[in-house]
């Protein structure tokens, strides 16, 4: 199983690119400023919302296309500070959607490891992100066909995300494999790889493209810094 955003694609100028046309859309200028305080707090958002920190109106609760809008598109309305309406919020997440599939850039080797791992593994996009956005980024990068199956959270019945273990029981259900000795999870996140490998009971192989330091808490079972090295433990 592998993460996407950061692990195959540079999630990082694919948001920055994304970010653009949101102030855009609301008529503000780009700074790089901004676009910090905006991608520190995407992620944190998500953390929280993992942790179940983030409360949803009973009112989007009963759908779960609504409820799945409402979440995502939250972060707009606090990152504006509450200045924009929630039916912007909505609006600019309908762009910012269509704005990461405008531009896509593979993290170096992606290509190569996938088509080497495809021959020998049954491969899973396994991600937190849109579903409706990975198909087309695996297009732009051409590795869609390397892939076997894919799995979101915005796909699981208990709307959970990595690291949540009913996120990952979700998937082995979806996939139809129980054998955890089978399963590998492979991502460049502490917090929803690698912990989520620990709370489900699957090997993990963190992927410290930006190397960082280990947090002791956390507990891969293997470390990689290029993806290439992948060839060296599978």
């Amino acid at each position: 199983m592998l993460d996407l955003d950061d692990t195959l694609i540079d999630n990082l100028e694919n948001v920055r690119y994304a970010y653009k046309k949101m102030v855009e859309f609301v008529g503000k200028e780009y700074t790089e400023g901004g676009f910090n305080r905006w991608y520190n707090l995407d992620k944190q958002y998500w953390i929280d919302f993992s942790n179940q920190k983030l409360e949803v109106p009973l009112e989007y609760r009963s759908n779960h296309d609504d409820y799945v809008k409402y979440v995502r598109s939250m972060r707009y309305m606090l990152y504006f500070n509450n200045e924009i309406s929630l039916q912007t919020a909505f609006e600019i997440n309908d762009l910012y959607l269509e704005s990461l599939n405008e531009l896509v850039v593979p993290v170096e080797g992606a290509k190569e490891i996938l088509k080497y791992l495809h021959s020998k593994y049954r491969l899973v996009i396994a991600t937190n992100g849109p579903t409706s956005a990975v198909e087309s980024k695996l297009k732009k990068i051409d590795c869609l066909d390397f892939i076997d199956t894919i799995f979101s959270a915005d796909m699981t019945v208990h709307e959970v995300t990595k690291p949540d273990k009913r996120y990952f029981e979700e998937l082995e259900d979806f996939i139809n494999c129980h054998d955890l000795e089978k399963l590998l999870i492979i991502g460049d996140s502490l917090h929803s790889e690698v912990q989520g490998g620990m709370n489900a009971g699957i090997d993990s192989i963190w992927f410290n493209r930006f190397h960082e330091n280990l947090k002791e808490k956390y507990k891969p079972t293997h470390i990689i810094e290029n993806l290439m090295e992948l060839k060296d433990i599978l």
